[in-house]
């Protein structure tokens, strides 16, 4: 495990303002409501996610899809711009490292990751981390359960004596967070994080990231023998928080926290001199005075396939009626013939409403392909209305009643496009398309005798 020394800065300085918004942000979020719902929550049990007033189900899959596309291609994008910019302003993993770190100095003072620190200021530092592991595991369990209720059943506990369910995930993701941030530390960011692995393929001379001036800086000082501007004081190794040499290029372990800036701007203030490391490109080091090259083909991929799927996804939110509707055959009551030339198909229907309203929506026959006219009831009623109260998940038997003329005849199997609608808005409707079967061995007759047409059972 590796402990850098502490350093201050400019750069540590924004580091902390922003990662202060960010962890201000991930506990205050679950708390709030938008128009009486979570503002962000995925209800696992419920099959719901809940996003800034809508609710969205597991049948809306594809804006999932097109939202991690879209993740991956920010980051794409955002990496060939200004590199691992993520991984030392806003991953969780530093975030909470930087946390830790601090705690065990106030606690341990100049005895903090020391062979020889007294035992009782470790226990302490470690309880201390285990708190706060609680704490944020706690927090991160509010996003997929309501923490008021959290609140109340912690507090109910003693009396219901019921374990409530998500105590069993609030254990597993404090353990791992403890044992992630307490122990293994920077070796995630070296050896087990994605990123790490390709954020060098997505990056090029022109990225932006933590540099060394080599031009400046190489031959180093030996002694007090003065080559080029970098001394040898190797505080920016020392600060690094995952033990790498900046001066040594490029390297997968870097995180781009700037650490190792602020420790290089100290040591060239004392000679009246730029530091020899920031943020920078590398063709700015080759060439001097050379300006950034924001647009480049690379970029232009990156930002041309993002902007077609934020298009594409605000296309299909804009579309979007917070309406699941799902109608299909009744496969145990087959269709039956009712006598003077109708016949009868039954179908379950499965409707939800992700609205905060109730809804009156009206089943109608949108376009079929028979000649007959017909009719829809709801639950054997004579009407073809529905209400849906708002947040509810409601099924319901639906009958369609045609009177089937001479050509409808000719094919046992036709298709009905239903359109579902609510009475008072006329943009917020579905539609689906079903089939309508006949009864077996229906056929078609003439009786001239009675000078009308009738429909029997083939013998």
């Amino acid at each position: 495990m590796i402990l850098s020394r502490p350093i201050s800065g400019k750069i540590g300085t924004a580091r902390k303002f922003v990662q202060s918004f960010l962890l201000l942000l991930f506990f205050a979020t679950p708390w709030f409501r938008f128009d009486g719902m979570p503002l962000i929550r995925l209800d696992i049990p419920e099959r719901k996610f809940f996003l800034l007033g809508n609710i969205f189900t597991p049948q809306e899959g594809y804006f999932l899809h097109l939202f991690l596309i879209a993740m991956g291609l920010s980051l794409f994008f955002f990496t060939t711009l200004v590199g691992r910019v993520w991984c030392g302003w806003a991953c969780p993993q530093t975030i909470y490292t930087d946390i830790f770190d601090s705690i065990g100095r106030k606690i341990q003072g100049s005895k903090y990751g020391r062979k020889d620190a007294p035992l009782l200021p470790k226990i302490i530092t470690h309880l201390s981390w285990i708190l706060i592991s609680c704490i944020a595991s706690a927090a991160w369990i509010s996003y997929f359960a309501d923490p008021y209720l959290m609140v109340g059943s912690v507090s109910d506990l003693k009396q219901s004596g019921l374990i409530p369910g998500w105590i069993g995930f609030f254990a597993f993701f404090a353990f791992a967070m403890y044992a992630d941030i307490a122990w293994i530390r920077e070796q995630f960011c070296k050896y087990a994080c994605p990123y790490a692995r390709f954020q060098t393929v997505m990056m090029d001379a022109h990225s932006i990231n933590i540099t060394y001036d080599f031009k400046r800086g190489e031959p180093r000082r030996t002694g007090k023998v003065k080559i080029g501007d970098c001394t040898s004081c190797n505080m920016c190794l020392v600060v690094c928080p995952t033990g790498i040499d900046i001066r040594e290029g490029t390297n997968v372990g870097c995180i781009a926290c700037g650490k190792c800036s602020d420790a290089c701007t100290q040591t060239m203030a004392k000679e009246n001199k730029k530091t020899l490391i920031g943020y920078s490109t590398e063709n700015q080091i080759y060439t001097r005075d050379s300006s950034i090259k924001w647009i480049r083909p690379r970029t232009i991929v990156y930002a041309s396939s993002l902007l077609i799927v934020l298009s594409a996804l605000s296309l299909l939110l804009w579309q979007r009626v917070p309406l699941y509707l799902s109608v299909l055959p009744d496969r145990n009551i087959p269709p039956i013939s009712l006598g003077e030339n109708i016949v009868r198909n039954f179908y379950e229907v499965q409707m939800q409403n992700l609205t905060q309203t109730d809804k009156v929506l009206k089943f109608e026959i949108l376009r079929k392909d028979l000649k007959g006219n017909g009719k829809i009831l709801i639950g054997g009623t004579e009407e073809g209305t529905v209400t849906l109260p708002a947040n509810s998940n409601k099924r319901y038997r639906l009958f369609i009643e045609l009177q089937l003329t001479k050509e409808d005849v000719k094919n046992k199997s036709h298709s009905i496009l239903l359109k579902v609608s609510d009475s008072g808005d006329p943009n917020f409707f579905k539609t689906d398309e079903v089939p309508f079967l006949l009864p077996e061995g229906l056929a078609f007759h003439e009786n001239h005798t009675k000078g009308k047409i009738v429909y029997a059972q083939k013998p």
